[in-house]
């Protein structure tokens, strides 16, 4: 629980820190959000997660790259995993204001995660139907 809330705590600062709503005269195109959060990555989060950066894929998907840096891909039961992060990202997607904007847009939102050792361990793909009442 407590990765959970870090998690939760590290998207909602990297929201506010981006400004993605486009009703601000001030807004940055994503892109260039995207570029400066990149900058300063890897970051870590907490102490078991560590943010390596974030992308704009085709199709109005924004990918967050993680890394789990105390675990192997092996010794992670995937379903605890989902079960464990699933409610609170998609609880933040849903309810912060700041993500309005893609929410507007229909924004599909990846979060890839990988072992210490670069190894695969779990993706989650949260896609408008799952965010919009």
């Amino acid at each position: 629980m407590k990765r959970i809330f870090s998690f939760a705590y590290f998207l909602f600062a990297l929201v506010l820190f981006t400004h993605c709503s486009g009703n601000r005269p001030d807004a940055k195109p994503l892109e260039q959000i995207v570029a400066d959060i990149n900058a300063k990555c890897p970051q870590m989060i907490d102490s078991e997660t560590r943010i390596d950066g974030i992308e704009i894929k085709a199709n109005n998907v924004l990918a967050y790259k993680y890394t789990l840096v105390n675990l192997s891909a092996a010794s992670v039961d995937t379903s605890e995993f989902r079960k464990a992060l699933w409610p609170g990202l998609l609880a933040i997607i849903r309810t912060n204001p700041e993500l309005q904007e893609l929410r507007n847009r229909q924004t599909i939102f990846e979060y890839d995660y990988l072992d210490k050792q670069n190894q695969f361990v779990y993706s989650f793909k949260i896609l408008p139907r799952d965010y919009t009442p």
